[in-house]
This record gives C-alpha cells, sequence and structure tokens, in this order.
C-alpha cells in the first residue's frame, strides 16, 4: 500500500537540531518513508512564537526553508519538493517522496508585505491560520473566537492562490467566516473526531460536515492525548476514530495526517516505517477501496484538483 500524509513536524524538528532527512531517530525520514512506500508528505514548518523570542519569525521561516531544501537535495535520487500536480507525478514515476510544504502558525507572515505571495515564493502549498495562541488572523482551539478582519481578508486572498487552508488548531467559531468566504476544499491535516474524544483540538460533527461537503479530507491523527485520557496510541483507538469519522461524514473525507515529530506519547505504529502494520489492520473494518483512499488517493484527490 502507498501512503500521503498530510501533516508531519519533521522539517521543525531536523531544523532545531541540525539533524539529517536521510536518517535520524525521529518519526519521519527518508528510510522510513521508502520502506512504507510513501508517495508524498507535507512536511510543515511550524513555528512557535512565543517561543522565538527576539527572533523575527519570517526570517526563522526562511531559515528553516533553506535547510529542509540543502537536506532534500543531498537526497535527489530519493525525495523532491514539489508544488504542483505535475511536479507530483514525475516524482511518482522516478519512484521519489514527493515533498510537500505547509506553513504551521500564519503570524510567521503577518509582518510582511503581500504575505501569500512569499509563501508562494517558497513553495508552500498549505497552511494553517494560528497554531494554539491568538494572533493576527484569528483564535485558536480553545478559545471561542472566529477571525479577525485581518484573517477575513487573508481567507479571500487563498482563493486566488495553490495554497490551501488547514483549519487544524482553529477555533470552530472560525467556520462560520470560512464557509462565507473561501471557496476551495477545507483541509484538516491532522485532526480527530470530537464526539469521538471530547478534545478541542479535535473536530464536532458540524465541522467534519462542512469540510466533507467542502470535497476536502480530514487526516487521523496519531497523538494520544487527541484520542484517549492517556500516553499511548494504539492501532485499535485510530481504527475507532477512523470508524466514527467514516460514519459522520463517509470514504472521500478521510486520509491520514498522522503528525509525526510533533508529539510525544507512545505509539503502537512507532513511526512512518510501520504504517503497514495500521493498514493491515485497517482491512478489519474498511474494504480495500476504502483503504486505499484513505491511505493516499483521497489526498492524490485534492492534489490533482488544486495543484
Amino acid at each position: 500500500m502507498s501512503f500521503i500524509d498530510l501533516h508531519c513536524d519533521t522539517a521543525s524538528l531536523i531544523f532545531e537540531n541540525k539533524a539529517h532527512l536521510n536518517r535520524n531517530d525521529y518519526h519521519v525520514d527518508i528510510e522510513k518513508m521508502k520502506a512504507s512506500h510513501y508517495l508524498a508528505q507535507w512536511f510543515a514548518f511550524f513555528i512557535d512564537i512565543k517561543g522565538l523570542k527576539n527572533t523575527d519569525p519570517f526570517i526563522y521561516l526562511k531559515e528553516m526553508y533553506a535547510y529542509f531544501k540543502a537536506e532534500v537535495e543531498a537526497n535527489p535520487d530519493t525525495i523532491c519538493i514539489v508544488s504542483t500536480y505535475k511536479d507530483y507525478l514525475k516524482c511518482k514515476a522516478e519512484n521519489k517522496i514527493a515533498a510537500f510544504l505547509s506553513l504551521e502558525e500564519g503570524e510567521a507572515i503577518a509582518g510582511v508585505n503581500d504575505p501569500l505571495e512569499k509563501l508562494m515564493e517558497l513553495g508552500i502549498t498549505m497552511m494553517t491560520l494560528t497554531w494554539n495562541h491568538m494572533n493576527t488572523w484569528g483564535y485558536p482551539h480553545s478559545i471561542l473566537k472566529g477571525l479577525t478582519p485581518k484573517g477575513c481578508e487573508l481567507l479571500e486572498g487563498l482563493n486566488h492562490t495553490p495554497i490551501l487552508l488547514d483549519v487544524s488548531h482553529l477555533s470552530e467559531s472560525a467556520f462560520k467566516d470560512i464557509t462565507r468566504l473561501y471557496k476551495k476544499p477545507i483541509i484538516a491535516s491532522h485532526c480527530n473526531a470530537r464526539n469521538y474524544y471530547d478534545h478541542t483540538r479535535n473536530l464536532s460533527d458540524e465541522a467534519m460536515k462542512v469540510i466533507a461537503e467542502s470535497g476536502g479530507i480530514i487526516g487521523t491523527n496519531l497523538y494520544s492525548y487527541f484520542l484517549n485520557n492517556s500516553n499511548h496510541t494504539s492501532i485499535e483507538d485510530l481504527l475507532r476514530n477512523m470508524q466514527y469519522v467514516y460514519n459522520q461524514v463517509g470514504e472521500e473525507a478521510l486520509a491520514i495526517g498522522a503528525d509525526f515529530d510533533g508529539m510525544s506519547c507512545n505509539l503502537e505504529v512507532c513511526n512512518c516505517g510501520e504504517m503497514d502494520k495500521l493498514m493491515g489492520s485497517m482491512t478489519r473494518i474498511f474494504p480495500m477501496r476504502i483503504i486505499e483512499k484513505i491511505c493516499y488517493s483521497n489526498a492524490e484527490r485534492i492534489i490533482r484538483e488544486n495543484l
């Protein structure tokens, strides 16, 4: 089985620790992705604004991008950075992993002119408006407020770019603005169902239906604290959450957004090299046709129709 994963924090982690992409001790590296037959991985540039202190967040973003780009270019036979469906198909034909880029924390571009243009110059194809803090654009999942006026302007601007909106970490109060202003498929790159496990980072049934009706997808997150009240994520946890999402919004909206390298918990699927363990267990509840959609083809549809 092949895989496309909508979210990992590996790019940020290797930048912070000056580690390598080809082989490392984290959840994601090239060798592990090849072992699981990854077609593509969205690598998030995660920025904790409050942790930056006196560093300009956009400069930090550019430094992170430069480091990641150099790591990819050091492995030209196995991986390449892509931003279009054409690029993706070329990688696929050459048996290379397609590395899509995303921004996790929209505040990184709040202080620059033409912020969306700046992201396109970096090849970024997906972004969250917030992380876990209030910012220029809106409010996080823990605060019941929507987008700011500037956030609404940015959201409208996304309609005229190839950059997809990722609603992960965003307050659900923002969905009223999103349904009014945003015209493309909505992505929840690494989110679970709130009525399966009650956490503000998870999505209500209503939010999942908005995403599905837009033609968007919801990436199943492996982090235990979004699935249960423990420090361990079992495959059963993941299957039960997937079954719940499937029952609410159907097979076209399910995807994988593992959040690898963005969590600290014990995982039964220990890293991206073990994704076949999850796929094999999925056969207990889904036919292979649906498993293929979850593992890669729903995400591939988003790439084909929007990039």
